[in-house]
């Protein structure tokens, strides 16, 4: 393992299995605080990479940094920039006849899958807040978890929303990418389509995390039964008591509740009951304002999780 000096990440050289043998990965641990581009000044390769060999770039972001990892790597044969997704490296640069640009490496990952909890409730209640804000507190040095946080929903948002410094920008992007699929004129059938990818997604996922958050977005839809199949907890978060039972309809299909939150506007925490399931009052769950996630709530997704 090579710390990188005055790089907020530390990054790994392995090796990772594939059907044609092994090939030499770099690996980012997840970093505690953003990295903002003026750090790349201070990046430099780790030592034992050997710019000899090919390289495969795994659980490399923001995008900006792979490029710029790709840039350093450019006397390698080729380089792969791993997708989560698909659990295949994608060749982005090559030098050599055989390994060409958009070639794809199935990866193995010899691991159990890990806990993947399902994110729903009504729309305005702060489920994506709540998203970022567990996803950010999971992924504490502390509890030494490789987290994931997936929007499977056509609504635009991710988590990168949160980590703009312009909040306007981020309100554009989220309009150019809202995906209306219900509007076109297959709508049904790219529903259909869209949920199963992205169930597809949850499943891959697991293989090389230790938890997956999943942002189901605010309808109940039977379309979204795929994605449901892959996970195996649920939370709710709504603003309105009423629509809780809808939504613990809708999940109680296939998943195990694990908490459900009252969505208020002020600061509160009041917790109504802890067995079967966690059930609060809490708040506020706003875009823009610093959220902690009360210890509460945490200890139960640690224990979904094996982990507390």
């Amino acid at each position: 393992m090579s710390s990188i000096a005055k790089f907020p990440v530390e990054f790994h050289v392995t090796e990772s299995s594939t059907p044609d043998g092994n090939y030499q990965t770099l690996k980012m641990s997840e970093p505690r605080e953003l990295i903002q581009p003026s750090a790349l000044e201070q990046l430099e390769l780790p030592s034992e990479l050997d710019l000899d060999r090919e390289i495969i770039l795994y659980n490399i972001k923001p995008s900006w940094l792979c490029s710029h990892l790709t840039i350093l790597c450019k006397t390698a044969p080729w380089v792969a920039y791993y997708d989560i997704n698909i659990k295949k490296g994608i060749v982005v640069y090559s030098r050599v006849s055989t390994f060409e640009i958009g070639d794809t490496i199935p990866i193995n990952t010899n691991r159990n899958p890990g806990t993947a909890i399902l994110i729903g409730g009504p729309p305005e209640s702060g489920k994506s807040v709540l998203s970022y804000a567990l996803f950010q507190a999971l992924r504490d040095q502390k509890y030494n978890l490789n987290v994931f946080l997936k929007s499977a929903n056509w609504d635009g948002e991710g988590k990168w929303m949160f980590e703009m410094i312009q909040g306007a920008i981020a309100d554009q992007l989220k309009e150019r990418n809202t995906r209306r699929l219900h509007e076109e004129e297959n709508g049904n059938e790219l529903m259909i389509k869209f949920f199963h990818d992205q169930a597809n997604g949850v499943k891959n996922i697991k293989d090389v995390m230790d938890a997956v958050l999943v942002d189901i977005g605010g309808k109940v839809q039977e379309h979204k039964l795929p994605v449901l199949q892959q996970c195996s907890h649920y939370i709710i978060i709504s603003r309105e008591r009423e629509k809780v039972i809808e939504w613990q309809n809708f999940f109680g299909q296939s998943l195990k509740p694990l908490i459900v939150i009252h969505s208020v506007l002020e600061e509160r925490l009041e917790i109504l009951q802890t067995d079967p399931f966690l059930e609060v009052v809490a708040g506020p769950w706003i875009t823009g304002k610093t959220v902690r996630v009360p210890d509460v709530i945490l200890a139960h997704i640690l224990q979904a999780i094996n982990r507390f």
